[in-house]
Parts: structure tokens; C-alpha cells; sequence
């Protein structure tokens, strides 16, 4: 049911945000009067927003066929004020580099929203404890990033001096708008033709997709993207640094993902329970959708530090049609043709974003994938071992099995790429040092 909720209210916080941060960093500078200019606007739109989403509720409710629903999704529109609040003083510690006190603060926030969703489904209040974690999070990381950045508004505005910000990220938040449908409409689509049970094995497999994209291309996207805005007038330097950073992102989850791939049978299983194998083959097809995400996530980064983001917003409007037809075109199949037909949509998707912004630092597809093959023959090779000993060990316990195949993996992808990528190895620890002492300044 929370899938349900969040993506309505996941739209209302793209629009509380509409760009303003990234607009802040591309500004390179902004003074105090701009900077508390955007805060209150932030806040006037968030609080607007917010607004909106509990009027909204019951016909969301009735959207799903879930009367239910109406009063989550209602608690849930108070994390948009948050939202709003928020993005002014995370901005601040991204552009100055400061990533430690925001990797700091999103890490505290997410311990105490885990920690007070735990406390509330002990005591039984179900659902509800799972609407808690996102608000409980998101205040934890308002109050660190606003004591780290130390920085608070003054009770001035100006629209003259947010003008040109907002000009800027009006094209980002339409591009912002359009891929936030496009990464979601499958769960709309399963949850209101397929139903709430297929929507939660279906959801689950996304967020097995999803993690690498949030705990590692997320944070090198957070480092790229005002590094390359400071570089956005040496392109040489700003091609070099995007590539590096694509090789860098490659080495880390290409394996992440085959191996999800390879023991996916006895991961779900052993994790998930045999409640969950429907989701499984699910799991395997978007294992790959989500290797091919995770290096295509920078993308944005360009159209970005090079000012271009009308450019993103037209390749995503082309883009929306052919992802959401995709998605739909699989649904009589279930879950699992809903995932095919995803993974076929964006991979054209995909090559069609990626030519287009690369023209833009006058970079070939050839100089893109030169930092990929070394990943991704060391990930297949892993795969393949992985895979030809989970055949040789049937009928051995899931759970010996599971623990074979991830240390066969590990072992056999830190082989291969010490033979055949020493070089990008370290590069990745090279740029872990030299990040070290800006993180910690």
C-alpha cells in the first residue's frame, strides 16, 4: 500500500525542489539574498504542494480502489514541507564539496528513521510505521545539513534575484518530472491492472535494482556533477573527469549486479522466503536493466555542468512514451513481461540519452564504452563461473549454496580484474584519496 502513496507523493517533491539546487550550483556563486530568496520560495511551493496532496488523497484512494489509502498518503504530503526546507542547505554542502558532513547526515537520518519505524511496528501500529521512517529521516538530515552548512535564511526575498535560477530550473524540472513517471509508471500500471500482491513482489525487485544506483552511483553522481560545473569551461578536463568517473562506477556495480543475477535463485529464497520466488525471474531480468542504469544515471550530469538542460527535458519527453509503452506492452504476461518489456524500452532509451549528451563534450560512444569492457568481461566471466556452480551443486542446502556462489564471485571477479584492470583499480583508489581530504576539510 505505501508503493501506492509515494508515488503521488514522490511528484510533489520533485516539484517542492523544481531544479533550484542544481540551478545554486550552476550559479557557482549566490549570496545571502538569493540564497534565502530561494529558500522561501521553496518553502511557499513545498507548503502549496503539500496542501494540494491532502485535498488529493481521497480520489488517490480511489485511483487504487483503496479508501484506505487516503489518510497515509494525507501524513505522508508533510514530508514535502521537509523536502522544501531541506534543499537549500544540502545544496550548500554538495556545491563546497563538503561531502562528508552531507554523507554524515543523509546516514544519521536514515538510522533514525529506521529506528523509529522499528519501534513503531514493534508496538503495532503497522503501516504507519513505514509513513514514520521517511518524515522521522528526512527532519534527522533537515537539522544536520542545517547545522553543518551553517547557514540559516533571513526573512528577506527578492524575486529579481531568483529569476535567472528559476529560468534555469524550470527545463529541470520538467526533465525531472517526466523521468520520475518513467521510472514508475510500472508500479502504477502492475498496481492498478495486476493488484497490490503483484505490486509488492514487483516493488521489491526494483529496490534489489535500485541499490546500486543508491549507494554507489548516487554518490559518485554527488561528487560529479559540481565537479564537473567547475570544469564546465575546460571541457577537456570536465570529458576526462566524466569518463574516469563512469570506469570508476562500472567496477563497482557491474559485479554487484551479475552476481544478484547469478545467485538470484538462493538469494530470494534465503532472504525472501519461498513466499517470494514469484519474484525471482523478475530479479534476474532486472539485475541487468539496473548495470546499465547505474552508468547511465551520470548522463544527467552533462546536460547539467554543460547548461543544457532544455536538451535533457526533450530527450526524456521522446523517451516517455517508448519506456511507458514498454512497460504496458508486457503486462499481459504479469509482473515478469512488465519487466521485459521495461528492460527492452530502456536499453534503446538508453543509447539514444547517452549519443546525445555526449555530443555535448564531444565525446564517441567508443570512448564511453573503452571504460566499460574491462568491468563488464570480468562480470560476465564471474557470472559464468557462479552460474556453472550452482548447476554442479544442486541439491545442496540454498543457504551453503548462496554463501558458495558469493565468495566464488567475489574471488573470481577481484581475479579477473586484477589481470585484465589493474590500471582502473586504481584509478577508483586514486580518486578515493584525492576526494579524502576536500571531503574532510
Amino acid at each position: 500500500m505505501l508503493g501506492m502513496a509515494t508515488f503521488f507523493v514522490g511528484i510533489g517533491q520533485l516539484l517542492s525542489d523544481f531544479g533550484i539546487g542544481a540551478a545554486i550550483m550552476h550559479a557557482r556563486t549566490a549570496d545571502r539574498r538569493v540564497l534565502s530568496s530561494c529558500f522561501w520560495l521553496n518553502v511557499a511551493v513545498a507548503s502549496t504542494l503539500a496542501a494540494a496532496v491532502v485535498l488529493a488523497a481521497p480520489l488517490i484512494g480511489t485511483f487504487y480502489h483503496r479508501p484506505d489509502l487516503a489518510p497515509v498518503v494525507a501524513i505522508l504530503s508533510f514530508s514535502l514541507v521537509l523536502s522544501g526546507l531541506l534543499v537549500v542547505p544540502s545544496t550548500l554542502l554538495v556545491r563546497d564539496l563538503r561531502f562528508a558532513a552531507y554523507t554524515s547526515a543523509q546516514i544519521i537520518g536514515s538510522l533514525v528513521g529506521a529506528i523509529a519505524a522499528s519501534g513503531l511496528a514493534f508496538a503495532g501500529f503497522g503501516v504507519w510505521s513505514l509513513v514514520a521512517q521517511p518524515l522521522c529521516g528526512t527532519a534527522t538530515v533537515l537539522v544536520a545539513c542545517s547545522v553543518s552548512a551553517r547557514w540559516y535564511p533571513r526573512f528577506e526575498y527578492s524575486w529579481a534575484a531568483v529569476r535567472p535560477l528559476v529560468r534555469f530550473s524550470s527545463a529541470l524540472l520538467g526533465t525531472n518530472l517526466v523521468g520520475y513517471v518513467n521510472r514508475n509508471a510500472d508500479s502504477v500500471l502492475i498496481g492498478r491492472v495486476l493488484g497490490a500482491g503483484a505490486l509488492g513482489f514487483y516493488a521489491m525487485a526494483i529496490q534489489l535494482m535500485l541499490y546500486p544506483l543508491q549507494q554507489v552511483s548516487s554518490v559518485f553522481v554527488r561528487v560529479l556533477l559540481p565537479t564537473l560545473m567547475q570544469l564546465q569551461d575546460d571541457v577537456s578536463r570536465l570529458r576526462a573527469a566524466y569518463l574516469k568517473t563512469v570506469a570508476c562506477i562500472a567496477l563497482v556495480t557491474f559485479p554487484i549486479m551479475g552476481g544478484l543475477f547469478a545467485v538470484a535463485d538462493d538469494f530470494v529464497y534465503v532472504v525472501f522466503g519461498s513466499a517470494w520466488t514469484e519474484m525471482t525471474p523478475v530479479v534476474k531480468v532486472l539485475a541487468w536493466v539496473g548495470m546499465l542504469q547505474s552508468v547511465g544515471t551520470t548522463v544527467g550530469t552533462i546536460y547539467l555542468s554543460t547548461g543544457n538542460p532544455a536538451v535533457a527535458l526533450r530527450v526524456t519527453l521522446i523517451g516517455a512514451p517508448v519506456l511507458i509503452s514498454g512497460m504496458a506492452a508486457g503486462l499481459p504476461w504479469g509482473i515478469l513481461g512488465v519487466a521485459i518489456g521495461y528492460a527492452a524500452a530502456s536499453f534503446s532509451f538508453f543509447y539514444y540519452s547517452l549519443a546525445t549528451a555526449l555530443r555535448l563534450i564531444h565525446v564517441t560512444l567508443a570512448d564511453f564504452h573503452e571504460g566499460l569492457v574491462r568491468p563488464l568481461g570480468a562480470t560476465i566471466a564471474m557470472v559464468g563461473v557462479v552460474v556453472l556452480a550452482n548447476i554442479l551443486m544442486q541439491g545442496t542446502e540454498p543457504s551453503h549454496r548462496l554463501a558458495i556462489g558469493v565468495s566464488l564471485g567475489v574471488v573470481v571477479y577481484g581475479a579477473a580484474s586484477f589481470v585484465v584492470n589493474r590500471a582502473q583499480i586504481a584509478e577508483l583508489i586514486a580518486i578515493a584519496h584525492a576526494l579524502r581530504p576536500k571531503a574532510s576539510s
